[in-house]
């Protein structure tokens, strides 16, 4: 499950997960929209005992689609690896 609230003094969204698995929520992933349409969301969490940054990208967005996409940083975010893409297309 996620919770996604908007602080709207500060422009800015926190998605907040929920695992099924654990039955914990995962620390929140914060950012925003630019003028450019692009969404940068990013949290400092351990993956497998490391030290990494997590960041989502929301683009190409339009009435009818978005791509989303999570990568993993393990040097404070001087390099991104993919490890998830979703694209979405509004149906009918």
């Amino acid at each position: 499950m996620t919770l996604r609230l908007r602080d709207p003094a500060r422009d800015e969204w926190s998605l907040y997960w929920a695992s099924t698995r654990s039955g914990l929520s995962l620390p929140p992933v914060v950012g925003r929209f630019g003028p450019d349409g692009r969404g940068v969301f990013t949290a400092e969490e351990t993956y497998e005992g490391t030290p990494t940054v997590v960041r989502f990208l929301w683009s190409d967005i339009t009435a009818i689609t978005a791509r989303w996409e999570q990568a993993f940083s393990v040097d404070g975010g001087g390099t991104w690896e993919p490890n998830w893409t979703a694209d979405f297309t509004r149906t009918g």
